[in-house]
């Protein structure tokens, strides 16, 4: 049996303890959603590895991630946060307004929004025709609302580093 120096060592042991603070922290900053759906794959992922046949090739990243969301559909009371997306509708709304610049160089909004493009464009040439001198211009924002049922959050856990 080799015997591994002492710097080495405490080098291993300090690199695991970095390792596992950069886990923690990316954990720390996930939403309870993320967090779920993170661990719902990734617990499903670990059991589809271990169904793998020893002797087969393991498939490539796209196919795993294709076979564990199938099985962890397949078993949704399991791994409800994949079940509740799933049954998630998600809808973009663009709208439309009218900006001024500003004598500081930002952008007011100086009208109303509206998802009718033929209808922001009047209210432009209007405020042109109107302040021939005013920069104006035509800004959108897209608004995204996901709808469905809530996942039973699991709260985050604290991963300890490997014991040495």
């Amino acid at each position: 049996m080799t015997t591994l120096p002492n710097g080495l060592v405490d080098y291993l042991i300090a690199r695991d303890a970095q390792c596992a603070d950069a886990v923690t922290q990316f954990l720390g900053g996930l939403t309870d959603r993320e967090h779920t759906l993170i661990r719902d794959a990734a617990v499903m992922g670990y059991v589809q590895g271990r169904r793998h046949p020893r002797d087969e090739e393991h498939p490539k990243d796209s196919a795993v991630l294709r076979l564990v969301i199938d099985a962890a559909l397949a078993v949704s009371d399991l791994y409800p946060a994949i079940a509740a997306v799933a049954e998630q509708t998600t809808t973009t709304t663009l709208e439309y307004f009218v900006v001024v610049r500003q004598p500081d160089g930002t952008w007011e909004q100086a009208s109303s929004s509206s998802t009718d493009t033929a209808y922001i464009q009047r209210q432009l040439a209007l405020m042109q025709a109107n302040h021939p001198d005013w920069e104006c211009r035509i800004n959108w924002l897209a608004t995204t609302r996901t709808a469905g049922p809530i996942p039973r959050i699991v709260p985050a856990t604290t991963l300890a580093p490997a014991a040495g």
